[in-house]
């Protein structure tokens, strides 16, 4: 089947980080899995360190994989990889030998050595080569060692210490190498010993050394002694110095004859130390047990307990019951077990027929206790004990080995043969008990040495829980463990085969993996873990393993199911084939199915909707997609869940400086990255084709099971089938997207390293160094996209502030991590550094190209810029146009469809959420020329600088890199240009929304653009408020001679609503718009336009009348809250007439503008216009009723000739009979002067022979009112002045009135003589006017 098929709906709803969070927990959750392989205690099944117990006794410790149905005869469990001779030289040796012959192995330097009386062979067991010896000793050697030296004693070239022992003296050899091609190329020994002391008679058996350069040896006298040096010699030690720790601690100053003459001597023949806790193990020759305590620190010596043999075997024997007493005897090895194989047992020794004893040195779970005893608490029977066992089991041995479960036995079958026992547990991992299988080979010689070469672990390998995984979980990673035996024939190398080896022999056996057996691995691992195994040889690139690259791909594909539905949970497992987990005491299954069984221990639970009621649905996906996800998990292992940076602490002048440094060296970060590139490949491969399901002939899937799905049809059936390899597909594009960041995010932390990631930290701002030193790979992978763009941008930078080409890291960047680094990242790059060439650049040519170059570049880019940071390197280098340019492309790039502008024009719809993003986007764009014309603005505007200096001396530096006012004026006048030769309209909305807010409205009206009007338009209409638009917009058309429309804007200005126009304001506007209307009219004879002017004028005269209405209101006296309100609302508003007249004239009583009114509307009442004359006048005197009366007729005649001269024209508003009548009423009441109503009759205009007639009829009336107020004579007194004055004033008559005026003026005098003379002659009064009349008379005749 396709592994990654289509990507589904699903898929496309995720988001990448959910991707890689969801593949992120399947990784975590495979690696706890392997992390649950439990304690070699548990698996021995002893719950305490008193309760031992036994086990080899049944058919699944040792499982036979023919008897049990899982096909194999017997898979190896060591392979001989060759068989390499003596050197020539040496063999000639062996004739000339006269005391003593050993030999031995040093692997820590991948050597052989022998020694031969008292010359010492050393030699390279690989190949027989470096053959190198020591003749310097006289001595006989009985035994050497080769230990580390302590540090800072010796020169750092002497690597490693040779101690000889002779019964004479110990001598300790310096020994140094030459690297060439290995590390431990050529071998040099120091010719003179570093130290030599005497060995106080004593024979030393065996030399051990510990990691931290403490010597040990076991003296035959049974004692443990210690070779103790030191640089310097002290006030009461010596430079070295041999200490006996079986004995009291002085008894270095006893001879030694002395010691062992008061004890049976039983020989140490064994130490055996255990560096991870610091413990000392030793084994007499007659089996005793000791255990010492080198101290927490490994710096001190204790002995904490010692068990006899007989002790050991009783305690076996009690705890094997059924097993003969003689298999416990004798020890011949014993083998501590390191912390990283078990915190509760500490040691194991093997016993003649291959038993193995287990012992404790503390109650368990102490862990961190120092040895406080030995206690066996588990006997493990070899092969051979079980009931149903061929007859074949271990003897004789007498030379073993143990480390991380593997044992090897050596068995005598004779003088010149040896038969090697290997066991362990490689095959059955992740078990709850130890089942372990077993392979015999024949060596030709007796074995006089075994050991195994040193695996150096690397720092990242440590385990969290401090144990060592199993073997099927690093072997991608480590190499197989090999084992070198050494007999007198030569060295034999072997090699410990791991799972992966065991397939891949399968593989070439069988010639590929359609056979039995192939199948059969698969059933004795779990699918998953067969198909995890199968990818580690399928993802391979070398060449000579092609051929079994590809079998194992078929097995792959083959063997590694479907996914599958499974309803009620565990309902299958009764229809499950043959797993490890079934090998045990609770069943065996020969006679199961033989298909594997697919990965269902930990199932996705899915609901699926049309689900049958009461079943729960599990899907459980293939081996395939579980494989893929446990082998990336195996390959992440050592850096997954570890920290990415750790603080290297680093000594400078100033101080401790902590730098942040990368937690994985390159050499780490290059082998991991290798092996996800290698399975990325393959799954990127693999992802093209679809497979289909497995074939019927191979091993696919559990199928649904018919007593569970029988009621199910065949439809259904295959419908669940599909979606469950749907599920799985969606998986797997999960864990491929996790692969191909995983593969970036390694790549690009190697390229950091490689170029001093310390340096590239230091660059980061404090936030991202804090965020960077808390998190994990894993978290860096999954949320550190952000993070990792930052650090190549600091690398990028790197490289331009070094004025280097950015071309070759770009194009590596790119091909190792092109989604943290994509083509549009280079491309930046690339503008970037044009960028700083142009800085540098001299040539202003030469400089305009690099910028043209750099904007070409950055318009190139796809993906989204930072616009501001670029656009702000432009303006670092003048290159303003540049700005304006990139930020158009981009607003246009990032909605190329103009979704912003349909959003626009459509009004704003607030439910088109996507339009409101696009044109936010846009407006991002727009705002960097808008900010760089506001910078521009500001440094073309003179800052004035005081003069006054800050401190004495010369005045201060002008700063040379802000540019002149001048430069600022061109640069400003630039933008500005090419600005508006854009066709973007929403771009000079942006702009034009700018100017508004910069109050450069007037900058609007010198621009010429089709989208100006438009604009203004838009902005009055949507903020009703904004004068500012409407102000604008007449103006504009007033510009662009479109009166009409202008004349309507103001009109709409005049008329509207609010407190920030007053009323002089509206009508200036008023007065505009009239003026506009006019030019329009004048230029077309439109009837709609004449109506609209005449309107306006109407308008016109109301608002004057308001205004005299506001004048009037503002000249009282008393004042109000009320009147205040309304002159606010003769302010706020044009009022129509008839509010004026009632809510405010009527209101407050303001006759005169009643008065106007009245007038303007044309509304005629003559009792009203009479009585608000009469107002008027009355008014008029009350103000004046203060001031004197020549003041008084001034001040009313003043005021009443500038109302009159409003209504002389308008006969029916200016009743000037009634007027007269009632001034000359009022003025005779006080005695005013009588010409002062005729002379303001005049002032007015009335027609000075009208007046004269209006008086004749006053008089002639004989109103009772004059004799009422003893004043009949009034109006005769002020018709002779006002005759008098006429007489001497003809100019006030017309010249064609003239003659009538002679005429009339002497009849009425006449008339006036005879009503005097017919009145009594005894009134002075009357006999005075008679006289004034008569001298009138007589001065008329003479005109």
């Amino acid at each position: 089947m396709s592994m990654l098929g289509g990507m589904t709906s699903f898929v496309e709803a995720t988001s990448h980080k959910d991707m890689l969070m969801l593949a992120g927990r399947l990784v975590d959750k495979h690696l706890q899995e392997d992390r649950n392989s439990l304690d070699l205690s548990e698996l021995l099944r002893v719950p305490l360190h008193s309760q031992p117990s036994v086990s080899g006794l049944h058919d699944f410790d040792y499982p036979s994989l023919l008897e049990t149905g899982i096909g194999l005869d017997a898979l190896s469990e060591i392979s001989n990889l060759k068989r390499v001779p003596l050197p020539p030289e040496l063999v000639e040796q062996f004739g000339r030998m006269q005391c003593n012959c050993m030999m031995g192995l040093f692997p820590e330097i991948e050597r052989a050595w022998l020694s031969i009386d008292s010359d010492i062979f050393v030699w390279k067991y690989e190949d027989g080569g470096d053959l190198a010896y020591f003749d310097g000793i006289n001595e006989t050697i009985l035994s050497a060692a080769l230990v580390k030296p302590k540090r800072g004693i010796f020169q750092p070239h002497i690597q490693y210490l040779l101690v000889l022992a002779t019964p004479v003296d110990i001598v300790l050899l310096g020994a140094s190498f030459t690297h060439t091609n290995a590390e431990y190329d050529e071998m040099h020994l120091l010719p003179e010993p570093l130290f030599s002391i005497p060995t106080d008679n004593t024979y030393i058996m065996n030399i051990v050394g510990t990691d931290t350069g403490r010597i040990f040896m076991a003296g035959k006298d049974g004692c443990l002694y210690e070779l103790a040096y030191q640089a310097d010699d002290g006030w009461f030690s010596r430079k070295c110095r041999k200490i006996n720790h079986s004995t009291s601690t002085l008894s270095f100053l006893v001879p030694s004859f002395l010691n062992f003459s008061f004890s049976e001597e039983d020989p140490l023949v064994q130490i055996r130390v255990d560096n991870s806790r610091n413990i000392l193990y030793c084994r007499t020759e007659k089996g005793c047990l000791q255990v010492y305590d080198l101290g927490q620190d490994g710096r001190s010596l204790s002995k904490t307990a010692a068990i006899p043999l007989q002790n050991i075997v009783h305690n076996s024997s009690h705890v094997a019951r059924t097993i003969d007493r003689s298999n416990f005897k004798p020890i011949v090895h014993i083998s501590p077990i390191e912390k990283s194989e078990s915190s509760n047992i500490h040691l194991v020794a093997l016993t003649q027929t291959g038993v193995r004893l287990y012992f404790t040195t503390n109650p368990f779970g102490t862990q961190k206790g120092r040895p406080s005893m030995l206690t066996l608490v588990h006997v493990r029977l070899p092969p051979g004990f079980l009931t149903s066992a061929a007859p074949q089991r271990p003897n004789n041995i007498h030379m073993a080995y143990y480390k991380q479960g593997c044992m090897i036995l050596l068995s005598s079958q004779g003088e010149n043969r040896d038969l090697m026992w290997t066991i362990g547990s490689d095959s059955f991992p992740f078990q709850n008990q130890l089942m372990e299988s077993h392979t015999t080979i024949g060596v030709e010689g007796r074995t006089w040495s075994i050991s195994e070469v040193e695996y150096v672990k690397p720092q990242s390998e440590q385990e969290a829980n401090g144990r060592d995984p199993p073997v099927v979980v690093t072997q991608h990673a480590k190499p197989p463990r090999k084992f070198v035996i050494l007999s007198a024939q030569g060295s034999h190398i072997m090699s410990k085969l791991r799972p992966v080896d065991q397939l891949r022999q399968l593989l070439i056996d069988c010639q590929g993996p359609d056979a039995e057996e192939v199948k059969a691995f698969f059933r004795l691992h779990k699918i998953e873990q067969a198909c995890a195994t199968c990818l580690i040889l399928a993802c391979t690139r070398l060449a000579t393993d092609q051929q079994v690259a590809d079998w194992a791909k078929m097995a792959f594909f083959l063997y590694g199911g479907e996914a599958q539905y499974t309803y009620g949970g565990g309902g299958l497992s009764g229809d499950r084939p043959l797993m490890p987990s079934n090998i045990g005491p609770s069943g065996m299954h020969p006679t199961q199915a033989s298909t594997p069984m697919p990965y269902g221990n930990q199932p996705m639970y899915h609901q699926q909707p049309g689900g049958l009621p009461g079943f729960m649905q599990d899907i459980n996906f293939s081996g395939k997609h579980n494989g893929i996800c446990l082998y990336l998990a195996r390959i992440l292992r050592p850096i997954w869940d570890m920290m990415v940076t750790k603080e290297f602490p680093c000594q400078t002048p100033e101080g401790t400086v902590n730098y942040l440094t990368c937690n994985f060296p390159s050499e780490d970060l290059g082998f991991v990255l290798e092996n996800v590139r290698e399975l990325s490949d393959f799954v990127d491969f693999n992802s093209k084709f679809d497979m289909g399901p497995a074939d019927s002939g191979g091993m696919g899937g559990v199928p649904f099971t018919p007593h569970i799905m029988g009621h199910m049809d065949e439809q259904t059936r295959r419908k669940m089938q599909a979606e469950a390899q749907r599920m799985e597909k969606v998986s797997l594009q999960q864990v491929q997207e996790l692969i191909h960041r995983v593969e970036e995010v390694l790549g690009l932390l190697k390229v950091l390293v490689d170029h001093q990631f310390h340096t590239l930290a230091v660059t980061l701002t404090n936030d991202e160094q804090n965020q960077l030193k808390s998190l994990t790979f894993k978290e860096f992978v999954i949320t550190g996209k952000e993070l990792c763009g930052t650090l190549i941008q600091c690398l990028i930078n790197r490289y331009l502030d070094d004025n280097a080409t950015t071309d070759a890291i770009s194009s590596r960047l790119r091909e190792i991590c092109p989604s943290l680094y994509s083509t549009d990242d280079a491309t930046c790059s690339k503008a970037n550094e044009m960028l700083q060439a142009a800085k540098i650049s001299q040539s202003p040519a030469e400089r305009r190209q690099h910028l043209l170059e750099a904007l070409r570049l950055y318009k190139s880019v796809s993906q989204p810029l930072q616009l501001a940071e670029v656009c702000n390197q432009f303006s670092s280098v003048h290159f303003y146009e540049g700005i304006v340019d990139l930020c158009l492309t981009m607003a246009n790039k990032r909605d190329p469809q103009k979704l912003a502008l349909h959003f626009y024009n459509n009004d704003e719809p607030p439910e088109d959420m996507q339009g409101v993003q696009e044109l936010m986007a846009r407006k991002e764009c727009y705002k960097c020329i808008t900010e760089t014309l506001g910078y521009l603005m500001t440094a073309s505007v003179p800052q004035g600088a005081s003069v006054i200096p800050k401190s004495p001396g010369p005045p201060p530096a002008v700063d040379s890199s802000r540019m002149s006012i001048e430069d600022a004026e061109q640069y400003k006048a630039e933008v500005f240009r090419l600005a508006l030769r854009s066709d973007d309209e929403l771009f000079h909305v942006s702009l034009y929304d700018w100017l508004f807010s910069m109050n450069m409205t007037d900058k609007l009206l010198e621009i010429q653009s089709p989208f100006l009007e438009q604009y203004l338009k838009r902005r009055a209409s949507y903020q009703s408020g904004d004068v500012a638009a409407l102000d604008l917009l007449w103006k504009y058309y007033e510009k662009i001679e479109n009166y009409p429309a202008a004349a309507r804007i103001l009109s709409r200005l005049a008329e509207r609503h609010g407190t920030d126009l007053d009323l002089q304001k509206r009508i200036v506007l008023l007065s505009r718009a009239i003026m506009c209307a006019k030019s329009s009219t004048s230029r077309s004879s439109s009837a709609v336009e004449g109506e609209f002017l005449h309107e306006l004028e109407e308008k016109m005269e109301v608002a004057r009348l308001q205004m005299n209405v506001l004048r009037a209101l503002t000249q009282e006296t008393v004042g109000g809250p009320d009147v205040q309100e309304a002159m606010s609302r003769l302010e706020s508003d044009l009022l129509d007439i008839t509010m004026l007249y009632e809510e405010f004239a009527d209101r407050f009583d303001l006759s005169e503008c009643k008065l106007s009114i009245v007038h303007c509307a044309g509304l005629y009442d003559n009792a009203l216009v009479e009585n608000l004359w009469q107002n008027i006048i009355d008014k008029e005197f009350e103000n004046t009723r203060s001031s004197a009366a020549t003041v008084r007729v001034r001040n009313i005649s003043n005021k009443l000739c500038a109302v009159g001269k409003t209504y002389i024209k308008a006969e029916r508003y200016f009743p000037f009979a009634f007027i007269v009548k009632y001034l000359e009423q009022r003025s005779c009441e006080l005695q005013f002067d009588v010409g002062w109503v005729y002379q303001l009759m005049l002032d007015i205009g009335v027609p000075a022979l009208r007046l004269l007639e209006l008086y004749d009829r006053m008089f002639k009336s004989r109103d009772p009112f004059w004799s009422s107020i003893n004043r009949p004579l009034h109006l005769l007194y002020v018709i002779h002045s006002f005759l008098n004055k006429l007489v001497d004033n003809t100019s006030l008559i017309p010249v064609y009135e003239r003659r009538q005026f002679g005429t009339m003026g002497l009849d009425y005098v006449a008339c006036y003589l005879v009503e005097l003379q017919s009145i009594s002659s005894v009134d002075v009064n009357v006999r005075t006017l008679v006289a004034n009349y008569k001298g009138l008379q007589a001065k008329m005749e003479r005109l």
